[in-house]
């Protein structure tokens, strides 16, 4: 059962931010499905078959993660392939609209903000210069590379995310519009708060674990601003 937004905004002391979707569309101008698709060449190219479930991923991230089950040993080529895709279609994304506000009201009100991601630091780090964001948030946390296992739903990044800003798990909250956001911060020990920006997300992600949603940047970080 979730609680109000207000309530789970005033007792979070440290706030773990999702990037795609939060953030920005990451991949708003090089689409992930062209991605995914360019990755499962790469694949075949090497000689490997692709499994039944693999054929038709259109996310860069799941063909990611489950190459690391069937194909091991290219995990670090797809990694170092995947990043230059998300550096590439970090260049042309756009902020969320919503976002400077709510990193400048948690600022104002004195908690840092760390950004918890899937996508690759690197990538992360990039758009956060070019949107002159760096300085806004505490630090990154990405996905743990040649490791694909440890990404969300993983606790393993919201807990590194945690221990960055010397705070226990209990006393974040984290924000994101994914199932796997969702999942990570129950099995961290976190709370979460579910970017329901569709149709549908929301009673998705609720069952997902979230404890509050919010349907949009501007709402969140007007709550965020009264909750001193």
């Amino acid at each position: 059962m979730t609680v109000a937004l207000a309530e789970i905004v005033q007792q979070a002391r440290v706030v773990l931010l999702d990037f795609d979707g939060p953030v920005c569309d990451v991949f708003a101008g090089l689409p992930a499905s062209v991605v995914a698709a360019r990755l499962k060449q790469l694949l075949q190219d090497e000689g490997v078959e692709l499994p039944q479930d693999v054929v038709s991923l259109g996310d860069p991230l799941k063909v990611l993660r489950r190459t690391g089950v069937f194909a091991p040993d290219l995990v670090d080529k797809m990694e170092t392939v995947l990043v230059g895709y998300e550096v590439e279609a970090v260049s042309c994304a756009e902020i969320t609209p919503g976002t400077r506000e709510l990193l400048d009201a948690y600022a104002e009100t004195g908690r840092p903000v760390v950004i918890v991601s899937n996508n690759s630091e690197r990538a992360i780090k990039t758009f956060l210069d070019l949107a002159d964001l760096r300085e806004r948030v505490a630090g990154v946390v990405g996905r743990p590379i040649g490791n694909p296992a440890e990404m969300k739903p993983h606790p393993r990044l919201v807990l590194r995310a945690c221990e960055l800003v010397d705070a226990r798990p209990e006393e974040a909250v984290l924000i994101g519009d994914s199932d796997f956001d969702m999942q990570a911060a129950v099995n961290a020990g976190a709370r979460s708060i579910a970017y329901a920006n569709k149709p549908g997300k929301e009673t998705r992600l609720v069952r997902a674990g979230a404890n509050a949603v919010t349907r949009s940047m501007q709402e969140l970080a007007g709550v965020v601003r009264v909750s001193r």
